[in-house]
């Protein structure tokens, strides 16, 4: 019975030592671990080009939006409790994310020129983004939720993600960016102004 609590007392002793350890170093037991027994690693890419498909687009882009250094944490949840490889791997990647937002169908915009003026309905000039771009991948660390997650293929969860992170760029624009959008419409009515008066047209909002 002593050496079975002696036991006992050793293996939670390990655990200590490790945790203090993988705090300290900065590494993790499982990712250790998984080296250690072998894995999969990317040796090389290869590209084929395929038919280029090419469509012809004629929009006005009146506002570019660029955040650089954005960072992001990616959550991949590890459930294989029959390799007692149970919690949570973090990736935190730095990228940069490009918006372009101006007018998509310019034929679109309701006008008539009656002499010199042109008459021009302002509430047909719709706003809409027409570019989004994640850019600059750096990835910046691994960490787990606890010693004993195995992380094999970091690389995947971020490759996995790019829709998600370009979804959510989408979605915070059009729910907190409304500014970018009245400024990018102010700077469209303003450039189209300016463009009528270089030809000696007066430009009539209505």
């Amino acid at each position: 019975m002593k050496l079975f609590f002696k036991i006992v007392f050793m293996v939670i002793i390990v655990f200590v030592l490790l945790f203090i350890a993988q705090s300290i170093f900065n590494f993790s037991i499982g990712e250790l671990i998984d080296n250690l027994l072998g894995g999969t690693k990317l040796k090389s890419v290869r590209v084929n080009v395929g038919q280029e498909v090419v469509t012809p687009i004629f929009e006005i882009a009146s506002l570019e939006i660029f955040y650089p250094k954005v960072l992001s944490i990616i959550e991949a949840s590890k459930n294989e409790w029959w390799k007692l490889n149970i919690g949570t791997v973090f990736v935190i990647v730095e990228y940069d994310t490009y918006v372009k937002l101006g007018v998509r169908n310019p034929h679109s915009i309701k006008m008539e020129r009656i002499g010199d003026k042109v008459y021009v309905d302002e509430s047909t000039v719709v706003i809409e983004m027409l570019d989004t771009k994640l850019s600059n991948f750096h990835y910046v660390r691994t960490f787990t939720s606890n010693a004993l997650v195995i992380n094999n293929n970091a690389e995947k969860y971020i490759f996995d993600s790019i829709n998600l992170m370009e979804s959510e760029l989408i979605k915070k624009m059009n729910e907190d960016g409304q500014v970018n959008f009245e400024y990018a419409k102010r700077n469209f009515m303003d450039n189209y102004q300016n463009l009528c008066k270089s030809m000696g047209l007066e430009v009539v909002w209505r």
